[in-house]
């Protein structure tokens, strides 16, 4: 079984008013990051990882949202907490809109559009506590021209 150094690159930016979103990156159930928005800046988060060949995923989870963290006046969301995943890029290569096509798990199920959801496909803004989960194999240059 062969192997491959990867080299990742996540932007992240968080929309807060009151608290800062808390997140955290993992890399097949490894923790690799766990911090929090500093500022209304963009915020990049860069690690490289050897991985074997075959199925491997990206997590990103926003951890600290609660329901006060949302506020709502005649119907429209005035202030809110956000962790948006403004790009990943694996070996200098920005995964474009394959951004979307990762799934976002939520911790708990929740009202969307008056119907009860417990994921999200194509989600990069985060607004509940939950992962955005982003599947991928190695090699990766197979995997993302099979993607294209």
């Amino acid at each position: 079984m062969s192997e491959e150094n990867l080299q990742f690159k996540i932007s992240l930016t968080g929309t807060y008013w009151d608290k800062k979103p808390q997140f955290s990156v993992w890399l097949d159930d490894h923790v690799v990051v766990q911090s929090e928005i500093a500022s209304t800046a963009e915020q990049i988060v860069s690690f490289e990882r050897r991985v074997d060949e075959g199925n491997h995923v990206l997590k990103i989870r926003l951890e600290n949202k609660t329901t006060a963290d949302t506020v709502i006046e005649n119907g429209n969301v005035i202030k809110d907490l956000l962790l948006n995943i403004d790009d990943i890029t694996i070996d200098d290569i920005s995964l474009g809109n394959l951004l979307w096509s990762a799934e976002y798990i939520l911790d708990k199920p929740q009202i969307y559009k008056d119907q009860p959801i417990d994921h999200l496909d194509g989600c990069v803004n985060l607004g509940w506590n939950g992962t955005y989960t982003l599947k991928f194999s190695s090699p990766f240059y197979i995997w993302l021209l099979e993607k294209l």
